[in-house]
């Protein structure tokens, strides 16, 4: 073996290393956002670069679509293993990046048999080896910093148009995502396919004879990869007009509960109207009784009184009579039920924070606790607290079930239904309006949700 040859195969094995380096670093920048820790990232790296060299290193080497599927298959698993929630988000992110993996190196290498064609004429580097190197030298970084571009822009603007990262992917959803990269990668094989075919029959290459296959080869490949920017951002558009009906319906549920508290409301200062404006003729009715000795009628006259001021005074005051409301309902559905209900809330007055918003966030988590309490001694207590401009509201309730997190940090199913999940999901995107969160945990037998908001 001559030095040239040498030298050649050094640099191919060279620059096999750094494409396969370059790609696994990729990989990682492409699925940081979806994933908690940013080491978790730096594993998938680290893993896909691993497994590749190894595959690449290791006699006998296996053919490079399986040596590649085999990488991603891995790196999906780190993903899995750093981080279990939205498995089907990260089927997506193995799956695109697979594919455009795929279409950047075989865009590169169509685009640089161009730029390499254009500069070389004839047979003027025929017989001269060392001149050959250094084209070949020429050409394979050339085909690294092509494939660089295509990855980092592929990648840059895939993550750029999918905007709901944290956001739960269903199988309806993965399926529409992954099309585009399917086809991708499917007309990429036919092309490589019948190029193979041509070359094995002929011993030419078929980009050489008609140069009009590179170029629908290249266009397949660029197509393909716009294909899949395209579906991704028609995806996040859709997730847009989904998350606007959904403040549409919540908007009405909110004006609709609030009409029917506002009603409560006024029922209620209507009867303490009623009641002080009888004030004088029921003191003028004691003071006859008294005068006239009838003490046990003028009791009895004073309890009846006093169980009509029972039922019109609220038991619990807030600082909002919407809230006093709200909670002196769930008051006395809790008692029908038999459940105790504490409560330790009070409005935070002069703040950013609507009443109506707030109403959103109590119907709902009262209700999933109605709905869900259970055991003996069953209990829904709610209090809140105020720092600045952080306010708390923490509701508990006794439950003996086991919640169901699957891959959310909430509860997507109780054993009524769906109903509980959706619940949270309608809180939570209240608190997020105020640039706030909720959490839901489960100690022994009791369910403790708490909402943060910043109302200043």
């Amino acid at each position: 073996m001559s030095l040239v040859e040498k030298y050649w195969m050094v640099t191919s094995k060279i620059s096999v290393i750094a494409l396969l380096m370059i790609t696994g670093i990729y990989f990682g920048k492409f699925v940081c956002p979806y994933i908690k820790k940013k080491k978790g990232a730096v594993a998938v790296s680290i893993v896909y670069i691993t497994i590749m060299l190894v595959l690449y290193m290791i006699p006998p080497q296996i053919d490079n679509f399986s040596a590649y599927l085999i990488g991603v298959i891995a790196a999906f698993l780190a993903m899995y293993v750093e981080d279990r929630r939205n498995i089907y988000q990260k089927i997506f992110l193995a799956v695109t990046f697979f594919s455009i993996r795929w279409l950047a190196v075989a865009m590169a290498d169509r685009l640089d048999d161009f730029i390499t064609k254009a500069l070389v004429f004839g047979n003027t580097i025929a017989g001269r080896q060392w001149l050959q190197y250094g084209l070949y030298v020429g050409t394979r970084i050339l085909d690294i910093v092509l494939c660089i571009v295509f990855l980092a822009v592929a990648i840059g603007l895939i993550n750029k148009a999918y905007v709901y990262k944290n956001d739960e992917m269903n199988v309806k959803e993965l399926v529409m995502l992954i099309i585009p990269s399917l086809v991708g990668v499917t007309g990429y094989g036919i092309l490589q396919y019948y190029l193979n075919i041509y070359e094995k029959d002929t011993g030419k290459s078929l980009t050489d004879t008609y140069g009009f296959y590179g170029a629908l080869s290249f266009v397949h490949y660029f197509i393909s990869i716009i294909a899949i920017l395209v579906m991704t951002t028609m995806f996040q558009n859709w997730k847009v007009a989904q998350e606007e009906q959904t403040g549409q319906e919540l908007v009405l549920n909110q004006v609709s509960d609030m009409k029917k508290h506002i009603g409560e409301v006024e029922k209620l200062y209507q009867d303490i109207r009623s009641l002080r404006h009888d004030m004088g003729n029921h003191i003028q009715m004691l003071e006859h009784l008294v005068a006239e000795n009838h003490m046990d009628d003028a009791a009895e006259y004073m309890e009846h009184l006093k169980k009509e001021w029972n039922e019109i005074s609220p038991e619990i005051k807030t600082g909002s009579p919407v809230i006093d409301v709200i909670l002196m309902e769930k008051l006395r559905e809790a008692k029908e039920k038999q459940i105790r209900f504490i409560s330790d809330f009070h409005y935070p007055g002069d703040t950013k924070l609507n009443a109506f918003d707030l109403s959103v966030i109590l119907n709902n988590a009262l209700d999933n606790c109605m709905e869900n309490v259970s055991g003996e001694n069953p209990y829904i207590s709610i209090s809140s607290f105020r720092k600045n401009s952080i306010f708390m509201i923490t509701i508990k309730n006794r439950y003996e079930g086991e919640l169901n997190y699957k891959d959310s940090d909430l509860p997507e199913t109780t054993k009524f239904g769906k109903e509980h999940g959706i619940g949270l999901h309608n809180i939570r995107r209240v608190a997020r309006m105020y640039m706030g969160d909720i959490s839901l945990e489960q100690e022994n037998q009791e369910v403790v949700l708490s909402i943060m908001l910043q109302v200043e």
